[in-house]
């Protein structure tokens, strides 16, 4: 019995589903999303997945020259809306403010290359294309990282899942300084989604 479909490298599996519907819900209702699990359960995976983040990840973080075979790429991105991003070890909250910021005009200057291309009026007012922003190992955070990810949320509107190991929603609830009200959550077989 197969419990997945096969998707290039990627199998599809019932667990991924979930996430996907869970990440769905996240990014429509711009809800602040808690997935969480041990190590190598599928929780990184299912999101890249659903970024589309290895066909976009090294045209983002190695900024150059556009070429015609990046219209892949911007399809991809305008399909996901969404930004996937791993904090490195002892992140500071400057190197934070500097890495997502960029990580998301990037993002969106493809979307918008994607839904206005070459030769088409762009829109007046751009907004902001990017509806979800995914954070991996999220643990890595120090509070005043996840306040000004909380303050992102608030002013910016988008949805927001924070990935992390079990524990990670306890340490949540004990930031007092952090409302993390609009929190929600689906139980997942492998990975529990919040």
């Amino acid at each position: 019995h197969n419990d997945g479909e096969r998707a290039g490298i990627f199998i599809i599996t019932r667990e991924h589903r979930r996430f996907a519907e869970f990440a769905d819900a996240v990014r429509k209702h711009r809800y602040i999303g808690v997935c969480h699990g041990p190590a190598g359960v599928g929780k990184t995976l299912s999101a890249r997945q659903y970024a589309r983040w290895d066909a976009a990840e090294t045209m983002l973080n190695e900024w150059g020259p556009r070429e015609e075979s990046d219209a892949k790429v911007y399809a991809a991105l305008a399909r996901a809306r969404t930004v996937f991003y791993t904090p490195t070890v002892g992140i500071t909250l400057r190197e934070l403010r500097k890495d997502l910021p960029r990580l998301i005009s990037r993002a969106d200057i493809c979307i918008e290359e994607h839904v206005c291309p070459e030769g088409a009026s762009p829109s007046r007012h751009r907004s902001n294309h990017v509806e979800m922003i995914i954070i991996d190992e999220a643990e890595r955070l120090s509070t005043t990282a996840l306040e000004y990810l909380r303050d992102l949320f608030d002013r910016d509107g988008f949805g927001l899942i924070l990935i992390g190991m079990p524990g990670i929603d306890k340490r949540l609830s004990r930031y007092g300084g952090v409302s993390w009200s609009a929190t929600r959550s689906c139980v997942n077989d492998c990975f529990t989604c919040q």
